[in-house]
C-alpha cells in the first residue's frame, strides 16, 4: 500500500490540493503495480511563517491552469475565428502540423491556418469525445479526440469526420498542435456515395 506524503505551505485552493493528489495517485499507479485503492495521498499543511529555503520564508507558489482547460478554450475560440484572444494562448513558438503529403503541413500562424483551411471547409466544429493529459518535465501534452462536422466549400454539410489533436502546453502557453483526422476522405465522399 504506497503512501505518498507531500509538504506544502498552506494557502493553495482546494481545486490545485485535489488536482496534485489525483497526478500523484495516478504517477505511483502507473509506475508499481497498484490499485488506485491502495494508493494513499496525504498533504502535511505548514503556516508560512513556518517554513524557510535559503534563510528566505516563502510563499505558495502560483498554481498553473489546468492545460486541458487551456487547450479547449483556445479549440472554442478557434472556431469562432476569434484569432485574437486564441493568439493568447499560445508560445512564441508555436507550431501546428497538419496532415498533408509528405510529414504534413507545418504552421506558425492562426493566419496561415485559416487560408490554409480555406479551400477545405467554410467552417467546422468540433465533437469532442475525449480529453487526456500526459506529463513530463514542464511539459503537460493534452490528447483531444472526437469528431469534425460543417460545411463544405460547396455550402453541402459534413460529419463524422475522425480527429485526434495533440497539443503541447508549457508554462500555460500552447507550444506545439499536431492533427490527425480522416477530414479528407469525408469531404471526398458525396452523398450519392453515402448511399
Amino acid at each position: 500500500m504506497p503512501i505518498v506524503r507531500t509538504t506544502l505551505i498552506r494557502g493553495y485552493p482546494e481545486e490545485v490540493r485535489v488536482r496534485l493528489a489525483e497526478r500523484l495517485t495516478d504517477a505511483v499507479a502507473a509506475t508499481i503495480k497498484a490499485p488506485l485503492d491502495a494508493v494513499t495521498v496525504a498533504f502535511d499543511e505548514v503556516e508560512a511563517t513556518n517554513y524557510m529555503r535559503g534563510r528566505v520564508p516563502r510563499t505558495p507558489g502560483e498554481a498553473l491552469r489546468p492545460a486541458s482547460d487551456i487547450v479547449l478554450q483556445f479549440l472554442r475560440l478557434m472556431e469562432d475565428r476569434d484569432l485574437e484572444a486564441a493568439r493568447r494562448h499560445l508560445h512564441p513558438d508555436f507550431t501546428m502540423v497538419f496532415p498533408g503529403p509528405s510529414h504534413g503541413t507545418a504552421l506558425t500562424k492562426l493566419e496561415e491556418l485559416v487560408a490554409f483551411a480555406a479551400p477545405r471547409y467554410r467552417f467546422v466544429r468540433k465533437t469532442i469525445e475525449t480529453v487526456d493529459e500526459s506529463y513530463r518535465g514542464t511539459v503537460t501534452t493534452v490528447f483531444v479526440t472526437g469528431t469534425l462536422n460543417g460545411e463544405r466549400p460547396d455550402g453541402g454539410p459534413f460529419e463524422g469526420a475522425r480527429f485526434i489533436d495533440r497539443f503541447e502546453v508549457e508554462a500555460e502557453r500552447i507550444r506545439r498542435q499536431d492533427v490527425w483526422n480522416d477530414l479528407s476522405l469525408t469531404l471526398a465522399s458525396t452523398p450519392e456515395s453515402r448511399g
